[in-house]
């Protein structure tokens, strides 16, 4: 999959010359072929349709839609992280939550999707998965995961379990470094290795190898290291093709990535990548054909090793109806903020499963104070961002929205310090503190830290803290608080429902999925 196309169409002319030189296999939606935000998926299914039009072999379009199509696509549905999944911890849901991303997705041409993580966030301090894996538990995660891929899989979506071998064990970030999962051998197939086992007996369709390694399998090294799986013949197909018996596309994690370039210059880590048994390389460079045709053509990659990438991409293919003839039409889903008054419509049923697993998900991890559920009595309310990105105002619209449909009278303050914070808890009855980093750890190194140490600095009678995110911040800051909520997400059906949990509109029934 080729990355940033666009910028190179204008060079060779037209799209039609662009594509008959470079035959690529798929495309990324979401930043490298849709580069404004502010395209609908309308715009998206239009684009699609202009680049399947002009490929002599239909192509692949994949996106990250981890967390639902809205993820990555403006204007269709995002729903809450994976980690809502596993605290719902219901199949039905769990299918439903596969069934909506791939309707919406579908209809505007996306047929693959690099989703669900299939981690096991073992590690609180791990800076990649946190709320993006389902569970720390592998029999929980296998039972869910299957679900979400066949809800997936069963409406026309290719899903891929990733990174193998199993990112959520190490503290270190693979956008920057090799990182590792350090488990004995039999300890890794009794957890991380059993959930991959458990999605390829299941028939997913593809993984996605990550630039981590095995030091308890690997032997061979490169300059006194071991190579990432993205790079390990060892990892890429003696355990997992071979001992593990996966017959899907084996897809690289990003080749941008830190944890990938600098073990060998970048056409040659390119080539290595595929040799190792890689059959779709993630954003390689336009040069990797070439450099791959020479490769075979002077026998550094055999025959066989191209014959099994274009089988198992061909059979992908042809699984999820790629070779149909006429091409299935793409949907003008333009506005899809609003549930369309048909039910079967693709935006009304992912509408309806985010709205059910935000709130299923929901999880009271405290209620020390005796606060919840609020009054219904027009209460007054101090509410606190505590974020690591600017943006809090807007990103947390839905939630003061639903507040005031409480007749909550709000006042919303960032960047505040202890005095303040003080002051202004005398005049409210509760003090609301909602908190989101997208992964790993809080720290004072975000714009959010004077109001985190603010917080954890003030009596705690009137505080109430929601996590839109981590499920861990409880545990690390907020152990006295009054009470806590763990919504898991700051999609804005999490928002939304983590209000009405607060209210007693709707009861908190989720239950942590990882150990706090």
């Amino acid at each position: 999959m080729i990355a940033d196309p666009v910028a190179h169409i204008a060079q060779e002319g037209s799209l039609e010359a662009f594509l008959s030189k470079y035959p690529a296999g798929g495309f990324f939606v979401g930043g490298e072929i849709i580069k404004q935000a502010e395209l609908s998926s309308g715009d998206v299914s239009e684009q699609v349709r202009q680049y399947r039009s002009h490929s002599t072999i239909p192509p692949l379009f994949a996106s990250d839609l981890e967390n639902g199509s809205g993820s990555m696509i403006p204007g269709l549905t995002a729903l809450p992280h994976l980690m809502a999944v596993g605290a719902a911890d219901d199949d039905e849901l769990a299918y439903e939550y596969g069934r909506a991303t791939a309707v919406e997705a579908k209809a505007i041409g996306i047929n693959w999707t690099f989703a669900p993580v299939a981690d096991l966030n073992r590690n609180r301090f791990n800076p990649i998965v946190n709320a993006r894996s389902i569970s720390d538990e592998p029999k929980q995660a296998s039972r869910l995961l299957g679900r979400v891929v066949q809800g997936m899989q069963a409406h026309g979506l290719a899903a891929t379990a990733k990174h193998f071998p199993g990112d959520g064990e190490d503290y270190r970030n693979q956008h920057f470094v090799t990182s590792s999962n350090e488990l004995p051998f039999e300890e890794w197939k009794q957890l991380h290795g059993a959930v991959f086992q458990s999605l390829i007996d299941q028939g997913v369709a593809a993984i996605m190898t990550g630039h981590i390694t095995l030091p308890a399998y690997q032997q061979s090294k490169q300059d006194g290291f071991l190579l990432p799986a993205t790079l390990s013949e060892e990892l890429t197909t003696h355990l997992l093709k071979n001992e593990m018996r996966f017959e899907g596309v084996v897809v690289s994690d990003a080749l941008i990535m830190g944890g990938f370039l600098g073990w060998y210059d970048r056409a040659q880590a390119e080539v290595e990548c595929f040799r190792c048994g890689t059959d779709m390389l993630l954003f390689p460079t336009l040069g990797y054909i070439d450099a791959l045709e020479q490769a075979i053509e002077s026998g550094e990659v055999s025959m066989e090793r191209l014959d099994d990438a274009v089988e198992r991409i061909w059979k992908m293919k042809e699984r999820f109806g790629l070779f149909e003839s006429p091409a299935p039409q793409l949907s003008q889903l333009t506005e899809l903020q609003q549930p369309s008054n048909k039910p079967t419509e693709p935006n009304s049923i992912a509408i309806s499963a985010a709205t059910r697993m935000a709130e299923r998900s929901l999880t009271l991890l405290s209620n020390r104070a005796q606060l919840l559920p609020l009054p219904q009595s027009n209460p007054s309310m101090l509410v606190v961002p505590i974020v690591t990105k600017p943006g809090a105002t807007e990103l947390f619209t839905p939630l003061m929205e639903e507040l005031a449909q409480y007749g909550v009278n709000a006042i919303w303050k960032d960047k505040l310090w202890i005095d303040e914070l003080e002051d202004l808890a005398k005049i409210v009855d509760h003090v609301l503190f909602v908190i989101h980093n997208y992964i790993g750890h809080l720290d004072f190194a975000t714009s959010g830290r004077g109001a985190l140490w603010s917080a954890l600095c003030f009596d705690r009678a009137k505080t109430i803290g929601i996590s839109f995110g981590s499920p861990y911040y409880y545990k690390d800051y907020f152990e006295t608080a009054g009470a806590f909520v763990n919504a898991y997400s700051p999609v804005e059906a999490s928002q939304r429902a983590a209000v009405r949990a607060l209210f007693g509109s709707v009861p908190f029934r989720g239950s942590s999925p990882v150990r706090l």
